[in-house]
């Protein structure tokens, strides 16, 4: 009758049904429809909702007549048995991964084993990394169907050959093993206990996995405002899954504890969807991404500060020594690798030298090797005050007594004395924390270069370059909506998007405006960040060739302008150490932190909206709870305790993800998008007209079409189009196509039409793409080194029959590149004016803008992040080859530290003759303190004499003399230890006898 039941209030209990005893409906575990929306609602990351604001929701559901709305307190119970029955309740142990095998959607992605490819590499799996582990550390065994084949037992192939498996591999996209024939003998067969302990680590009817697992760690503030409120957050994702996946928030977890090395003999226990078996899996760490101080202190290294500042490599020393010619030289090259057994052989030797109780000992060892442990520290602190007391209280016992005795008491006491990371199997955190590109790259040398131009220009530059660049194209780059005049306005206030967009288009725009070393610098650093952030690579000993060279370039770029900035800053450095990463661990960005610091947002808000009273308890049952609903909607299976088996949500459940983009898009989820080439979306008819194809200007080009088109037949404009690489291109976009002869051409789009006579052919018959032709040759441009693009001239015409236009399949369109006008050759100005959008408004303001002086010289972007793989395998390799700025760089290093040398000198001579004049400044204003001490003295001993009472207080002072003077006194507070006792006492004031004296008189 359209009535409800308001008289219940939203916080009263009701009775929570047993979710192992309710029947099975469409909507389980949930009870009905609205609970399972509310229970969305509650858990979607980036939109949280406090309790208030649920019971409002509640509240008004129940008001609108809503049927089966619960109350808030059942709401609460509810999630609580539901958190129980997911396993999702914060304990001890890896549960999140155990989710990733229960859940069909992503069972089907793990990769859990190593693979060997010959071509393109794009996973971590593919690397060296995981090849690095001894296969009893890998996965070891397979199943096929209900047989289990085991590394280091004995099998049979097909042929009725025995081996025994020593590794599984996945070669050419085929699970292959490296295994020994093994022959029969009158001994017959022999097994070991040892070949069997893996098999012993499951049950008879359980699967064996190994999951690798990087954990990311950092610090993050919990309040909203500006104090900050330091939390230690943990995530982890997947590594047996694509890095494609990786990078969705969807699959970032947020870990509660860590405990890898329990796993090692207790594997965990799950439920393996796509098997549809029980397993269990071991946890490995092959690497622990992070920012470099966190890095730093997971390496158990002092810091960038340190004489020996790099986490990776032994380079480092006193000042002169980094200064030298082949300290300088060195710091261009990795130096020699640290490990884990010589940190903890050094740990040791520092435990050991604090049980004898000197701080300075210690302190030396530290700073000669660089390394140290906060776990180790904190018992060198207690070993040093008990040495101590153990000399005052017994003096009797020499030192090597007092070590012994702190040695047995160091065993005795529980915890661990150094780093756990040292311990773990497979890993070396010295090695295996891999340079980061954010915190490296973006905030650092990007971010290096933008000050210290910034630092240069005068408002008028800055003024300038922010028309530049607010006049650039955009197309093809993939880079948010650029606001030029508030990166210019806030320059010292960017963050990592804003440097992403200036490495990529900054060379194009500071033309007149920096020195030639400067430009080369910025060039440098373009050409380097475009071969990092590749997501495959072709050829990894081809790549890293380039890959040396372009990070030569960029150091020896920096020693240019600044012959100091390598020496102090370790980033630089740490460049060095990327070759040796990408070849251990993939492409740079497959261990990237950027979609880790993007979900420091959701703990954030998970801190602001719990009750502030247990705030670690209330983050982890959120992000439980967050978990929950992530695995429930995508399909993931839970133990039904009622039904005795793992069961699926109902199917109103998982229809929400599979069905709805707008949960879609706030769980973090991007489903696989079937990519459609050649697809046209039309423009309105309203704004573009249809028209016949003789009066189109692809009608004046020829066609790849068989018949051509009528000249009558009626087409459309389009608006955008789907390349081959999924790219969405619009007119004016700069595209490489494919023609009929099979020709890669480049062009720029001049018009996208799409035919409406016939809907029922397929869109490649039906859809044509008029390009403007550019070519481009050999030449490289004389200041960029990029290549050149040009209009086709009357040789290019004549001889290989290019023409101005070219019609090609809409299909054809293989992928979206950078291109920009070459304002250098043009003197291109700032004569463009236009009203300024704010807030989508147009206002009065009036904003310049650059008019280019032709549109036939064009520069082909090879900083561009997007496509920069496949803008490298169509060009010719002489348009893309990185040439070194210094053939012979020891000589150049050998300059440029005799420049370090002289500044540093300089900077030492200044030092000490500061060091030098403050110190007569205070010998002088002592020397003037005791004088006066002294006349004060002498005036009261003769007025003593005289009898007389001398008090000259002098002119009243103002008040502003008064607080000078005051003032004056305060800073001069630190001077006081240096006076002999008679000043000492003046500047107290007059004795008790003088005040005595003068209460008489």
């Amino acid at each position: 009758d359209g009535t409800h039941e308001d008289e219940d209030d939203d916080d009263d209990g009701d009775q929570c049904d047993d979710l192992d005893t309710r029947p099975p409906t469409e909507y389980w575990p949930y009870p009905n429809k609205s609970v399972m929306l509310l229970d969305v609602l509650d858990n979607l990351p980036r939109c949280r909702f406090s309790s208030t604001q649920m019971s409002l929701i509640i509240h008004l559901l129940k008001e609108f007549g809503a049927p089966e709305v619960p109350s808030l307190k059942y709401f609460r119970k509810l999630q609580t048995n539901m958190r129980s029955l997911c396993g999702s309740d914060p304990a001890m142990h890896t549960g999140t991964i155990a989710r990733d095998f229960s859940n069909p959607t992503i069972a089907q992605h793990l990769h859990l084993y190593p693979e060997e490819v010959d071509g393109p590499i794009s996973e971590t799996w593919q690397a060296e990394r995981w090849k690095e582990y001894d296969p009893s550390q890998l996965t070891p065994m397979f199943s096929k169907g209900f047989r289990r084949f085991w590394i280091e037992e004995l099998a049979q192939l097909k042929d009725g050959t025995y081996v025994i498996p020593h590794s599984w591999i996945v070669r050419h996209g085929i699970l292959h093993s490296d295994a020994s024939r093994v022959v029969f003998t009158p001994a017959g067969w022999k097994k070991t206990e040892d070949q069997l302990s893996m098999r012993k680590l499951v049950d008879d009817d359980e699967d064996l996995y190994v999951v690798m697992v990087s954990p990311w760690a950092d610090d993050v503030s919990g309040n909203r405002s500006k104090q900050y409120n330091k939390h230690m957050n943990m995530y982890a994702g997947n590594g047996c899954l694509p890095g494609r996946l990786l990078q969705q928030e969807f699959h970032v977890h947020y870990v509660f504890s860590q405990s890898i090395n329990e796993t090692t003999t207790k594997p965990f226990k799950c439920f393996n969807a796509a098997t549809q078996r029980n397993c269990r899996f071991i946890v490995r760490a092959p690497g622990l991404p992070a920012d470099n101080p966190q890095q730093s202190e997971e390496s158990c290294h002092m810091g960038a500060n340190a004489n020996f500042p790099c986490r990776k490599c032994g380079w480092g020393g006193s000042g002169l020594e980094k200064e030298s010619e082949d300290g300088f030289h060195n710091c261009h090259f990795a130096g020699i690798a640290r490990d884990a057994e010589t940190i903890r052989e050094a740990l040791r030797k520092q435990l050991s030298t604090a049980m004898y109780g000197v701080a300075s000992h210690v302190e030396d060892l530290q700073t000669k090797s660089g390394t140290k442990d906060s776990i180790t520290q904190h018992w060198i602190e207690q070993l040093l005050t008990k040495a101590k007391e153990m000399r005052s209280s017994h003096p009797e016992m020499t030192p090597d007594d007092i070590a012994q005795h702190l040695q047995k008491w160091l065993e005795e006491q529980p915890g661990d004395k150094m780093n756990p990371l040292l311990d773990i199997a497979g890993l070396d955190p010295s090695q295996d924390t891999p340079v980061e590109l954010l915190h490296t790259i973006l905030l650092g040398v990007i971010k290096y270069i933008w000050h210290l131009l910034n630092t240069q220009w005068s408002d008028s530059d800055r003024h300038l370059l922010a028309i530049r660049l607010q006049s650039s194209d955009l197309s093809g780059l993939t880079v948010p909506p650029l606001r030029a005049s508030y990166m210019i306005q806030y320059r010292n206030n960017l963050i990592g998007k804003h440097f992403k967009t200036l490495m990529q288009i900054l060379a194009f725009h500071v033309h007149d405006i920096t020195t030639p070393e400067q430009f080369t610098l910025i060039k440098a650093a373009g050409e380097l960040s475009a071969r990092l952030w590749v997501p495959e690579i072709d050829n990894m000993a081809d790549y890293l060739s380039e890959l040396e060279i372009a990070i030569a370039n960029v150091l020896d770029a920096f020693d240019a302008i600044d012959p100091l900035r390598i020496l102090v800053k370790i980033k630089l450095h740490l460049l060095t150490h990327i070759v040796d990463d990408v070849r251990r661990f993939g492409p740079g960005i497959r261990f990237s932190t950027e979609i880790y610091e993007a979900y420091n947002a959701i703990f954030r808000l998970c801190s602001i909206y719990s009750n502030h009273q247990a705030p670690s308890r209330d983050i982890s049952f959120k992000f439980a709870s967050m978990e929950r609903v992530k695995h429930l909607l995508s399909g993931g299976y839970v133990f039904d305790a009622h039904r005795g088996t793992w069961v699926q949500a109902g199917d109103a459940v998982l229809r929400i993800l599979r069905k709805k983009p707008i949960f879609q898009r706030h769980l973090g989820w991007t489903p696989v998008s079937e990519i459609t080439a050649g697809h046209i979306v039309p423009q309105s008819l309203k704004k573009m007209p249809s028209l016949e194809w003789c009066r189109t200007r692809a009608s004046a080009s020829s066609t790849p079409f068989t018949p051509p088109p009528a000249p009558n037949s009626i087409w459309r404009y389009g608006k955008q189009l789907t390349t081959v690489s999924g790219d969405k291109v619009s007119p004016g976009s700069w595209v490489f196509a494919r023609q009929s002869d099979e020709t890669v051409i480049l062009g720029r789009i001049a018009e996208l039409l799409l035919c409406v006579n016939d809907e029922a052919a397929p869109i490649q018959a039906r859809s044509a793409v008029l390009l403007e032709r550019f070519v481009y040759g050999n030449e490289r441009h004389p200041e960029f080194d990029w290549p050149i693009l040009r209009r086709p001239n009357g040789e290019d015409i004549t001889e290989h029959g290019v023409t101005s236009f070219t019609v090609v399949k809409s299909s054809s369109v293989l992928f979206v590149c950078s291109v920009q006008h070459d304002c250098r050759l043009g003197h291109c100005r700032p004569t463009v004016v236009r009203h300024e959008l704010q807030e989508r408004q147009e206002t009065n303001r009036i904003v310049q803008l650059i008019a280019h002086s032709d549109d036939d010289h064009f520069v082909l972007n090879v900083c561009g992040l997007h496509n920069f793989v496949q803008l490298c395998r169509t060009l010719p390799r002489e348009l893309t080859k990185l040439k070194p700025l210094y053939e012979d760089r020891k000589s150049f290093h050998n300059e440029v530290s005799k420049a370090a040398r002289e500044i540093r000198s300089g900077r030492r001579k200044d030092a000490t003759e500061k060091r030098r004049a403050t110190a007569q400044r205070k010998k002088e204003k002592v020397a003037a303190a005791i004088a006066a001490a002294a006349e004060a003295v002498l005036v009261a001993e003769a007025a003593a004499a005289e009898g007389v009472d001398v008090q000259d207080d002098g002119p009243v002072a103002s008040n502003d003399e008064e607080e000078e003077e005051d003032k004056s006194e305060s800073e001069d507070s630190d001077d006081d230890e240096f006076l002999p006792p008679v000043t000492q006492m003046t500047r107290k004031g007059p004795s008790r006898k003088s005040k005595k004296r003068k209460r008489t008189h």
